[in-house]
C-alpha cells in the first residue's frame, strides 16, 4: 500500500527547550514517502488501538510510530520520548497516551511529551551490573489505567507503582525470589485489567502471578497451579477466563484460570512453543499466542495449530491486538501485520 510518512521537522521548544514541567511541543509539516512502515533494527515491542482508530506502535530502540490510515508519524527521543527503547503504551481516562520506556515514563496530552522519571533507584550494584539493562528498576515494562483513573506501572526490577497524576506508591517489590545480592528485584513484564477491573501483574522473578481487587493482593504460584513462577504475559477473555504465558523454562505451558481452577496445556498436548510472549482472543474466541522462539500459534478449544498463511508463518512475535473493526495486528522482531479474517496486509517487514 502507499504510506505518506509524517516527519518532525521543527521542533518549537519553550524558553529554548525542555519548559520547567520537562514538556516539550513541537509543530509538525508533513513530508510523503511511499513505502511501509520502516522497520527499526530490532523490530516492534507492542501496539496499541487508540480510541480515534489508530495504531501506535513500540519499538526496541527506534521510537514509537503512529500509524493513520496510509500515513504515519515517527516520535523518537529528539521529539521528547524518554527513551527510544519503548516496552509499553496505553491511554488513560483524559485520552493521554503513555509510554513506558528504558528511562521511565513519558506523557502525551496529544500536543506535548512530557518525561516523567520513576523515583530513583540505585542500579550500581556488582550484580546490576552483570545483568543491567534486563533487569532496570527504572525501567517501566508494563502500563494498566485502573477504573479510579490511577496509572499502574512495571518496572524491569523495581516492582509496580500507582501513579495518580502528583505521587507514586511502591507495591510489590519484594515478591518473588531474591536475587544474588539478596535483594528481590520484582520484575513485572505484563499487567492486565480483567472484567471486573481486577489487576492482574506478572512476575518474571519467580513471583508468579498477583491479583489486586483494589482492597488486597492475591498470590498465585506453582503450589497453587500455575506451571512456572516465571511468568510473562497474562490476558483476560471476554467469559472472564484468565490466561497465563510463562517464559519457557522447565515444563511450563499455557494456563487458563476461570475463577477458581487452574488448566494447564503442554507441549504433549499440541501447544506449538512454551515461551508465550503475547496472548489474544479472536471475535471467533479463538485464542493466539506470540512466542519469542517459534510461530504464531491458534488455539480453537479443541487443538493447537501454527498460523499459516498463504505457507507463511510467522516467527518472534511479541504482541498480537485486536482493533475496533475486529482485525487483528501482530508484530515484533521481524514487522507489523493485519489480518481481517482472510487478507493478511504487511504493514512493516524486512522484505
Amino acid at each position: 500500500m502507499n504510506v505518506a510518512v509524517w516527519m518532525w521537522i521543527s521542533v518549537l521548544f519553550s524558553c529554548g527547550g525542555l519548559d520547567d514541567g520537562g514538556k516539550r511541543s513541537v509543530s509538525e509539516e508533513l513530508l510523503p514517502l511511499t513505502g511501509k512502515l520502516p522497520l527499526p533494527q530490532n523490530g516492534f515491542s507492542n501496539a496499541y488501538a487508540d480510541l480515534d482508530g489508530t495504531m501506535w506502535f513500540c519499538s526496541n530502540g527506534g521510537g514509537v510510530f503512529h500509524l493513520d490510515g496510509e500515513s504515519f508519524m515517527h516520535y523518537t527521543v529528539k521529539d521528547g520520548l524518554s527513551s527510544d527503547q519503548v516496552f509499553s503504551v496505553i491511554s488513560d481516562h483524559h485520552n493521554n497516551l503513555w509510554f513506558g520506556t528504558q528511562n521511565g515514563l513519558t506523557k502525551y496530552d496529544r500536543t506535548e511529551l512530557e518525561q516523567i522519571p520513576l523515583p530513583f533507584r540505585d542500579t550500581s550494584g556488582v550484580w546490576l551490573d552483570q545483568v543491567y539493562p534486563t533487569i532496570s528498576p527504572n525501567a517501566v515494562h508494563s502500563l494498566a489505567a485502573d477504573d479510579l483513573g490511577n496509572l499502574w506501572i512495571g518496572t524491569a526490577g523495581g516492582g509496580a507503582y500507582r501513579y495518580d497524576g502528583k505521587e507514586f506508591r511502591s507495591f510489590l517489590a519484594e515478591t518473588g525470589r531474591k536475587q544474588e545480592d539478596s535483594l528481590y528485584h520484582n520484575w513485572i513484564p505484563y499487567i492486565e485489567k480483567d472484567n471486573n477491573g481486577y489487576l492482574w501483574f506478572a512476575s518474571m522473578t519467580y513471583g508468579g502471578v498477583t491479583c489486586y481487587d483494589g482492597t488486597e493482593f492475591r498470590h498465585f504460584l506453582m503450589e497453587d497451579g500455575l506451571t512456572d513462577n516465571q511468568v510473562r504475559t497474562i490476558y483476560c477473555d471476554r467469559s472472564g477466563n484468565i490466561w497465563i504465558g510463562f517464559n519457557g523454562n522447565r515444563n511450563s505451558g499455557l494456563t487458563m484460570y476461570d475463577g477458581t481452577s487452574f488448566k494447564s496445556y503442554y507441549v504433549e498436548d499440541g501447544l506449538c512453543n512454551k515461551r508465550i510472549r503475547a496472548i489474544f482472543e479472536d471475535r471467533e474466541g479463538t485464542i493466539w499466542l506470540g512466542t519469542g522462539l517459534g510461530n504464531v500459534c491458534v488455539f480453537d478449544g479443541q487443538q493447537f495449530s501454527e498460523f499459516n498463511y498463504e505457507g507463511k508463518t510467522f516467527s518472534d512475535v511479541l504482541f498480537i491486538i485486536g482493533d475496533q473493526e475486529d482485525n487483528i495486528w501482530f508484530g515484533g522482531k521481524y514487522g507489523i501485520w493485519k489480518y481481517d479474517g482472510e487478507i493478511l496486509t504487511e504493514i512493516a517487514t524486512n522484505e
